[in-house]
């Protein structure tokens, strides 16, 4: 049986533009500098997610690993070859082997030759966030259209990615396992056949564009109020949703669980009806590639009438993860929706004071728990409420 157990290596850089003397051209050694510089400018940059390391174990828990330890090391030179330096990279080979397992998971910002080089040094696979990414994506993946998105996503980023001679061809990464060339491994594929693939796939997908926008025109002429909850990933929409419909969807405590956009018949009372749509889960710095195939998905977003910004409560960094939902929106053209933010799972606070310091920084707010039942009525009387005034029941 397969020794699911990795080394999670947590990566932070320790210095975000190194200061060095400047020489003026022509003298010795100016080339270097410069060189030093960009270098340094491209992998030395500080982090601006405070929960960077929470999130980064969140998803490898989601890929159905289990982190058998993690090391978090200070890197103060990122190295062009491996990005750690030689006694790290020493200190990973001899965590590897104590553990006795062949892959690490890390959330450095390695090139595609770090991730070779390392993979060589260590006799083991490695991946990056972007792959724990992309690997759960695939999984969870169930409708033909979030398939399609997955894979055109997927060989879109690995494209740039592939080394070899001639037309044969391997990755550089750690293979997790694609879906990718109709479920052949990716590390076969010609970039020709990859190319070809990926004008394929964009093909379909503008076709499911034209039937989304059949539909769009189909719900504007019955003009039913329609509600799309959003957030970070494992806010709790998709247990908000259930809580809200009377529906019983299986609800699983892991990120990205959901990724097909789900409508539900939602009954808001005095004879109004409407329709609440989960979505995929927000995630601070998803790969350009999934962002873009996703896309289409928030373009339906979109023809939403209210977001409710469904917020967990009870975790740390609320006002980032808040923050930085409204910036995913701004990304795709959505800031302008009227929204709600919903503090979700207020069951699980010791401390009221910090839920009325929230509520007080948006006053557009509600406080429920999905799990109780808590707030629920409030909500409801809420979308309601909105309903009348931006539907005209």
């Amino acid at each position: 049986m397969e020794n699911r157990a990795v080394l999670a290596v947590l990566a932070e850089v320790a210095v975000a533009y190194r200061e060095r003397t400047r020489r003026r051209p022509g003298q010795p050694g100016s080339g270097e500098a410069t060189r030093l510089d960009l270098f340094d400018e491209r992998y030395a940059r500080p982090s601006i997610n405070p929960q960077e390391d929470y999130d980064f174990l969140e998803l490898v828990i989601a890929a159905e690993y289990t982190i058998g330890r993690v090391l978090k090391l200070r890197v103060r030179s990122v190295s062009p070859r491996s990005f750690f330096g030689r006694g790290q990279v020493a200190q990973l080979r001899e965590a590897l082997l104590g553990l006795g397992s062949g892959l690490m998971v890390t959330n450095a910002a390695l090139s595609p030759v770090h991730q070779r080089n390392l993979e060589q040094a260590l006799d083991a696979r490695i991946a990056t966030r972007a792959d724990l990414i992309f690997s759960i994506f695939e999984r969870n993946a169930s409708s033909s259209e979030g398939r399609l998105q997955v894979e055109l996503a997927r060989l879109n980023y690995e494209l740039p990615r592939l080394t070899g001679v001639g037309k044969e061809l391997s990755r550089t990464g750690g293979d997790l396992g694609t879906r990718g060339g109709g479920g052949e491994p990716i590390t076969v594929l010609t970039k020709d056949r990859i190319r070809r693939r990926i004008r394929k796939l964009e093909g379909a997908m503008d076709k499911l564009k034209r039937v989304r926008e059949l539909r769009r025109k189909q719900r504007l002429r019955t003009r039913v109020f329609t509600v799309s909850l959003i957030g970070y990933t494992n806010s709790g929409k998709s247990l908000l949703i259930n809580a809200l419909t009377g529906s019983s969807e299986e609800v699983a405590q892991r990120y990205f669980t959901t990724l097909d956009p789900a409508a539900r018949s939602l009954y808001l009372g005095e004879g109004i009806n409407a329709v609440a749509c989960d979505t995929v889960g927000f995630l601070d710095d998803l790969p350009a590639e999934l962002a873009a195939a996703f896309s289409a998905t928030m373009e339906e977003v979109g023809e939403s009438d209210l977001l409710l910004h469904v917020v967990d409560a009870a975790r740390e960094n609320v006002e980032f993860r808040i923050e930085s939902g409204t910036r995913i929106l701004a990304d795709y053209g959505l800031a302008g929706i009227p929204r709600i933010v919903v503090f979700n799972k207020v069951d699980l606070l010791d401390d009221l004071g910090q839920l009325n310091a929230l509520q007080e920084a948006y006053p557009e707010s509600v406080a429920v728990s999905a799990a109780t039942g808590e707030g629920l009525p409030e909500l409801l009387r809420l979308l309601a409420e909105r309903a009348k005034v931006q539907v005209g029941f």
